[in-house]
């Protein structure tokens, strides 16, 4: 036969093949017969030692060697660690001669056959069995059951149930998963609904603490760990896979990061730098999807098929709730959530959301570790860990200005009502809104002058005012002097002159404002009463309560006849006008204003609008000034309490409500005196 020859033919038995006459045989067994896979059954060991899971291997390592009643299902968001806590337990159970079995994801039936076979059943009965999966689950756990030695199995990343049973909870116990007398079943899962896994005993893998945090980091990153660890491990939020990484990468580019503080400062523009700088040099650049950030959050929103709209809300949610911080379920109404025919940032087009496709897209984030279900000031809330969302955003692609109009429109409504989360949400829409439409858009400049507005109600008048004046100079150059993005920028600097005592500055801006709103919108427009309430607002600093009143009644009667207005600015200018008929001296009438405000509300409890919480402190000081001391103390202390379960004691608007209690106190002293 010639070098260039070839021989086709069907081959039975072992086949022999010759290069040519020098030699290059190779033998070549047999295939196996049916659909018995090979699969390995090693678990994971992992070269570095698992830091802070003590208390909970201590409780797992302590279940008995020949079986427990439930299984134990470690759930938690990808990236947190569960295969690490059961590799971990893997090894001590191995070390008291156990044996282990490692089943992995998409591989559970032959791999359970597998370790059937090691356990003394018949290979050519596994191989009988493969394509018959309920009576293959009976004779592997008939086997299991009987195993000469105790052992321990692991079922890792069983994310998606239907693997272990298609037609029953797997917590049922009719499919794959079983509970045995000679050993101990451990799940580790994504998703963390109990009545899934019912009786399993649950137990969620959280984040690390930062003494463990900064020894993970040490142990990947080597000589290079010995500084700036506790810096990285606070910005990477106690993360495991994050943590490797980082460690990894530290390790691996000395040349560029003399320590971990140097890491940390890379990472500060985008944590998902980490992906990049861990890439591994071999397998042209590629890792498993499991192995990066990116990829580990977006493989979780892949699992959400059967709730539609949860990537939406959590794309979402991952500017709104910034920097981990809670975003109260009220601040998601589902009025703001619908859109038209095409969609909105939540509503895929073709799939309407209602009540009850929003509690399965909320539950779904919760289940598979991506939200937690939390409480803040009494009130349900929703709270991301800091680097799901940050990923998350990082990852919004063409979908970010969908994304950050729907979050605009979400902190207009009931806004300066949770002044932390709009701190940092308001911060986060403006950075994705000038990485998607450049730095000049619209959008991206009506985001700044949020985001500047926020340092105003925070206390930094000074600032706001300097940030708010080059805001509104580059919506000059960049939209036109009467571009409503700039009119705005003016508008809440006025608010800032306000502050700081410039009455007459503010009081110019205010009454040019007004001219360019009804020039441009009439003077029956809502923007120009917003002017008009302003300069109301510089009258009652100057305590010229005539002109201040007039004014507000004129704002209030026109809120009122307007079907559209926003209910809380109508708020404020009620209570405004009854402080300046206060101070006119018609008491009775402010207080029965003051009071039918409150009573209109509806709140008893939890947080409230700010402008009903500021109506019980001017009844309180009203009551002062009455000599009824002992009542104004009770209502100072229950608008404080207040203000500050909305506020926090420390945010300066509390500090101006104490000044205002300190100075109705002194004033009844005097009078009392």
């Amino acid at each position: 036969m010639s070098d260039n020859a070839a021989a086709v033919a069907t081959v039975h038995g072992m086949l022999l093949q010759a290069r040519d006459i020098h030699g290059g045989v190779h033998l070549h067994p047999p295939a196996p017969t049916g659909a018995f896979a090979d699969v390995s059954l090693d678990a994971p060991r992992p070269p570095e030692p698992l830091r802070g899971r003590d208390d909970l291997l201590a409780e797992l390592d302590a279940a008995p060697a020949d079986g427990a009643e439930r299984p134990v299902v470690l759930t938690g968001p990808g990236g947190i660690g569960k295969s690490a806590v059961a590799a971990a337990l893997a090894r001590r159970a191995a070390d008291r001669g156990r044996d282990v079995f490692w089943v992995r994801a998409g591989a559970v039936a032959p791999a359970l056959l597998e370790a059937a076979v090691e356990a003394g059943g018949a290979r050519a009965e596994a191989q009988g069995l493969a394509s018959s999966p309920r009576r293959a689950a009976r004779w592997v756990w008939r086997h299991l059951d009987a195993a000469p030695r105790p052992w321990l199995l692991v079922l890792d990343n069983a994310d998606r149930p239907e693997e272990l049973d298609p037609d029953h909870r797997p917590g049922e116990g009719l499919g794959w998963l079983r509970t045995s007398p000679r050993g101990l079943v451990v799940v580790t899962t994504r998703i963390g609904d109990p009545a899934l896994w019912e009786p399993a005993l649950m137990r969620e893998v959280g984040e690390l603490a930062p003494d463990a945090a900064a020894a993970v980091l040490a142990d990947r990153s080597g000589p290079v760990g010995a500084t700036g660890a506790r810096t990285l491990a606070d910005r990477l939020g106690g993360i495991p896979l994050a943590l490797t990484l980082a460690g990894g990468a530290a390790a691996s580019h000395p040349a560029l990061f003399a320590d971990l503080g140097a890491l940390r400062d890379h990472l500060s523009a985008s944590v998902l730098r980490v992906d990049r700088l861990s890439r591994p040099r071999t397998h042209k650049g590629r890792r498993p999807r499991r192995s990066t950030l990116a990829g580990v959050w977006e493989a979780s929103m892949e699992l959400l098929d059967s709730a539609p709209h949860a990537p939406g809300l959590l794309r979402l949610l991952s500017v709104l709730g910034a920097d981990g911080l809670e975003v109260p379920l009220r601040r998601l109404p589902l009025s703001l959530l619908r859109g038209g025919a095409g969609g909105t940032a939540v509503e895929p087009p073709d799939e309407p959301l209602d009540e009850t496709a929003l509690a399965a897209a909320l539950n779904a984030l919760a289940v598979h570790g991506l939200a937690a279900l939390t409480s803040v000031g009494g009130e349900r809330a929703l709270r991301i860990h800091p680097l799901i969302g940050e990923t998350t955003r990082e990852g919004l692609g063409d979908r970010a200005a969908t994304v950050a109009r729907a979050v605009a429109r979400l902190l207009e409504h009931q806004r300066d009502r949770d002044p932390a989360m709009e701190w940092a949400a308001h911060r986060a829409l403006a950075e994705v809104c000038s990485a998607a439409l450049g730095p000049d858009h619209p959008d991206t400049l009506g985001a700044d002058v949020g985001r500047a507005r926020q340092r105003l109600q925070r206390g930094d008048a000074s600032g706001a005012a300097a940030e708010l004046a080059g805001l509104a100079r580059r919506a000059a150059d960049a939209l036109g002097a009467d571009h409503p993005v700039r009119l705005r920028a003016l508008h809440h600097r006025g608010d800032a002159l306000i502050d700081l005592g410039r009455l007459d500055e503010a009081d110019r801006l205010f009454r040019d404002l007004l001219a360019a709103r009804t020039r441009a919108q009439g003077p029956d427009a809502p923007d120009a009463d917003e002017e008009r309430h302003q300069l109301a607002a510089v009258a009652l600093r100057r305590q010229d309560w005539d002109t201040a009143a007039a004014e507000l009644a004129a704002v209030v009667a026109h809120r009122k006849a307007d079907p559209a207005s926003d209910g809380q600015r109508l708020l404020f200018a009620r209570v405004n006008l009854c402080y300046a008929r206060l101070r006119r001296g018609e008491r009775a009438a402010a207080e029965s204003g003051f009071r039918r405000l409150i009573a209109e509300s509806g709140v008893r409890d939890g947080t409230e609008d700010p402008a009903v919480t500021l109506a019980r402190l001017f009844l309180a000081v009203s009551r002062m000034e009455r000599g009824e001391a002992e009542a104004a103390e009770e209502g100072f202390a229950d608008a404080l309490r207040r203000g500050e379960r909305r506020l926090g004691a420390d945010h300066p608007e509390l500090a101006e409500m104490r000044a205002v209690i300190d100075g109705a106190r002194a004033s009844g002293s005097a009078e009392g005196g």
